[in-house]
């Protein structure tokens, strides 16, 4: 049986890892929304946020991308399910990310509760 492990994110040292998200790791769900275990970034020590199974971070250099990511945690987006959907695909780049939340409020990936990332880590 495949041990289901997901990726956490950090967005104020832009760096990703995959981490346990239940504690039944074979159980895990494509779909899940968020992680019912906490994991702190080991650079800062903030809370890292839930992106799902499919989030491919960023080269850390690329701030425009951590940035899009980030707008799309904000509102609810996670990077999560099968892939095969009919709805468009994430945005990758900041400035076009304002746009798709506001053309796709049911989007299939639109799992997650919104909040803000200063007041989350």
């Amino acid at each position: 049986m495949t041990e289901f492990l997901y990726k956490f994110a950090c967005f104020d040292c832009f760096v990703a890892f995959k981490r346990q998200a239940i504690k039944d790791t074979f159980s895990g769900s494509a779909h899940q929304s968020d992680s019912d275990i906490i994991h702190k970034c080991p650079n800062c020590g903030h809370r890292m946020a839930f992106m799902g199974r499919n989030f491919a971070a960023p080269p850390k250099k690329d701030s425009s991308s951590w940035l899009a990511a980030q707008k799309l945690w904000e509102a609810g987006y996670r990077f999560v399910g099968s892939g095969y959907h009919s709805d468009p695909a994430l945005p990758r780049n900041k400035s076009e990310v304002e746009i798709f939340i506001e053309h796709n409020p049911k989007h299939s990936q639109r799992v997650g509760s919104k909040q803000l990332w200063l007041n989350y880590a």
